[in-house]
């Protein structure tokens, strides 16, 4: 589909998302071109100590005729037939596990609630194959699917995927935070993130743990094993990204690991990782996309971006 529908049909949706509960934030977003939005701020998960999920419902048919999108439902009548035709895994055929974590809700956030300490969001399935539309689909396209699912179910996000994963910012015992760019053979080479994956599925939905897909983050992508827990590990939000649906949970680790652990692994996933030792390194990043010493501008990935601003007003 050619740009050059791009205005008519961000005109035509930011006026249906202005009496949609936080369809500003988005509209904002999407008119301004951003590809990161906040849609759980750090001061409404401030002292949340535990997340929890509660059965939620799977993305829409985009073509035919709708489908029961029930969490069990889902997966009894889309993903099992998938997995025995071969279409996609569930892990025990190969090590990738097909199967991801959506946050379901009506709204431009997923649904979720708090009780004391504890953060409740409301999950889904979906797959690997379908994340893949999303985050191909040019912005043009995904605005008209945003079109609808406004018009067929008043949600904007109701034929996307809105996969969730983990992004975490594991601080180093001298202080000072290393950020990756990521390498050509994966999803977004050359992106600047910070340690991130897509959160695991579970078809038991109260088993879906976000504390343990950081934690394996951790040591997958960095070889740092440590237990998270309440004194080392801040729960500061969710990031999204406007355009494609996906959301990140961010959490902020401080470690015992040295500078040196950091600058002597063997990545899998970054070509390397720079170190940000003050909130001046950070700032610049933030503000002008320029590593310590370098004057290329880079690309930052929306959580990650979210993640640095809360660093220069909070830790650094």
């Amino acid at each position: 589909m050619s740009t050059f529908k791009f205005p008519q049909y961000l005109e035509k949706l930011v006026s249906k998302l202005s009496d949609l509960p936080d369809g500003k934030i988005l509209a904002e977003a999407l008119a301004t071109g951003k590809d990161f939005i906040t849609l759980l701020q750090h001061q409404e998960v401030k002292g949340i100590t535990d997340i929890r999920t509660i059965e939620g419902q799977a993305p829409q048919n985009i073509i035919g005729e709708p489908i029961n999108t029930n969490f069990y439902d889902y997966i009894d009548n889309i993903i099992r037939p998938q997995i025995a035709s071969g279409e996609i895994s569930d892990g025990k055929q190969s090590k990738y596990d097909d199967r991801k974590v959506r946050w379901s809700g009506a709204g431009v956030k997923g649904n979720w609630f708090r009780r004391n300490e504890v953060l409740y969001l409301e999950v889904g399935p979906t797959t690997y194959p379908r994340y893949r539309q999303d985050i191909e689909r040019t912005k043009a396209e995904s605005l008209q699917l945003m079109l609808k699912g406004l018009e067929k179910y008043n949600e904007p996000f109701g034929y996307f995927t809105r996969t969730i994963g983990v992004t975490v910012i594991p601080i180093s015992k001298q202080g000072s935070v290393y950020i990756g760019e990521r390498s050509p053979n994966v999803d977004c080479p050359g992106l600047l993130n910070f340690v991130a994956g897509l959160a695991t599925f579970n078809e038991i939905q109260a088993n879906i743990n976000f504390y343990a897909d950081a934690q394996r983050e951790l040591e997958e992508e960095l070889g740092i094993c440590m237990e998270l827990n309440n004194s080392n590990t801040q729960f500061i939000g969710i990031a999204g990204n406007p355009f494609t649906s996906e959301n990140d949970l961010i959490f902020i680790v401080q470690t015992s690991v040295s500078e040196d652990h950091f600058e002597s692994q063997i990545l899998t996933e970054h070509s390397r990782l720079v170190r940000l030792k003050n909130k001046s390194d950070a700032e610049n990043l933030l503000d002008q996309g320029l590593l310590p010493g370098e004057n290329t501008k880079k690309a930052i990935a929306y959580a990650s971006r979210i993640g640095l601003e809360y660093l220069v007003k909070y830790i650094f």
